[in-house]
């Protein structure tokens, strides 16, 4: 579900945001938040097949909800770190201005001494905080035009960099906050899949073979066109939306990966972002990002090209390429593949 390319879209208000982001690679970490499955260390090594395979797509599908919200914590890292970098270009640039202003108000302090000596309200300015100056400067009428100007200049540029550096303070403190937040959604991910992992050495040498086949004849019947190909799919309303479709058409059978938005894997925001990425369209990395940043329709209205927002944390998403059908990557161990538009729980349909 994520992926990084910059790209342009015909929305000036969507963010862009890249779609080259490197693919996660799992490694065995600590718990994250999500609840890990009951009596993992004492499992029954007689376990039942089907409850183990479904155990083990229960926590496939938990890492790929802790992968989504990392995708999205990665989103709005970019966005806050393209803040900074501009407020901090703004705080040298205002240095740079209140330099100078204050030089200038010691050229005028020294003109104003060889002619009778500095003024009060100058040597106020000069010496301390210009709050109060022009106050003085409006009531008593004690500094000349120019000087109060300058003045006024100096304390204006001098009040915006106060504010840009506070400003500054805060998003690099929410910087870290975000940071962290995306070590604890990785965290969740691999505790899930290390999870997923021991269950399936719970299985006996003759269940894991028949587990093991099981997967890869569901993976063979998902990669091959002949089977996966639903007939009767119908154009899309417009060149962008089949364009989007086509692309996503075109990764069947491409790996899972957590973090992958392609060329050669994806996760299910991934793939939908570089579907319309290729059609021109921005989008965030995440899918809950994803929910919002375009117009909803209903689902009587529905078209191909739309989103399908699945679950109630909108941790999953698909693109619907027409006739009940939906394209997307589900989670883990799987390849991008056509599933019924109900196959899961719809959310929110929306219009890129």
């Amino acid at each position: 579900m994520a992926s990084h390319k910059t790209v342009t879209t015909h929305r000036a208000s969507k963010k862009t945001i890249t779609a080259t982001r490197t693919a996660v690679t799992l490694a065995t970490a600590t718990v994250g938040s999500i609840a890990l499955v009951p009596g993992l260390a004492h499992a029954d090594p007689t376990a039942n097949l089907n409850d183990v395979q479904n155990k083990v797509k229960d926590l496939h599908e938990q890492a790929e909800q802790a992968s989504e919200a990392y995708d999205k914590a990665a989103g709005d890292l970019a966005t806050l770190q393209h803040k900074v970098d501009q407020i901090q270009a703004r705080i040298t640039a205002e240095q740079t201005q209140l330099g100078n202003a204050q030089s200038a108000l010691g050229s005028l302090a020294a003109a104003q001494y060889r002619s009778g000596g500095v003024d009060n309200s100058l040597q106020l300015m000069l010496a301390a905080s210009p709050d109060s100056y022009l106050q003085q400067a409006t009531a008593m009428n004690e500094v000349a035009d120019k000087s109060a100007g300058s003045m006024k200049s100096a304390q204006e540029i001098k009040r915006q960099l106060d504010q840009d550096k506070s400003e500054a303070s805060t998003d690099l403190a929410q910087l870290q906050k975000t940071r962290d937040l995306m070590a604890h959604n990785m965290a969740d991910v691999n505790a899930r899949e290390k999870q997923a992992q021991d269950l399936l050495n719970t299985l006996s040498k003759a269940q894991r073979t028949q587990y093991d086949n099981q997967q890869k004849q569901q993976t063979q019947q998902n990669t091959s066109t002949k089977q996966v190909a639903p007939t009767g799919l119908p154009p899309a309303p417009n060149a962008r939306a089949q364009i989007a479709v086509n692309f996503a058409k075109a990764q069947i059978g491409k790996p899972y990966v957590y973090g992958a938005a392609g060329p050669r894997s994806f996760d299910c925001s991934g793939l939908t972002m570089a579907a319309w990425a290729a059609a021109g369209v921005s989008m965030s990395h995440g899918s809950s990002d994803q929910a919002y940043e375009f117009p909803a329709v209903s689902e009587k209205d529905i078209q191909p090209g739309d989103l399908i927002i699945y679950y109630g944390s909108m941790h999953h998403v698909g693109i619907y390429v027409g006739a009940g059908q939906v394209i997307h990557a589900p989670y883990s161990g799987t390849v991008v593949q056509y599933a019924p538009l109900h196959s899961m729980p719809v959310v929110r349909i929306v219009r890129p």
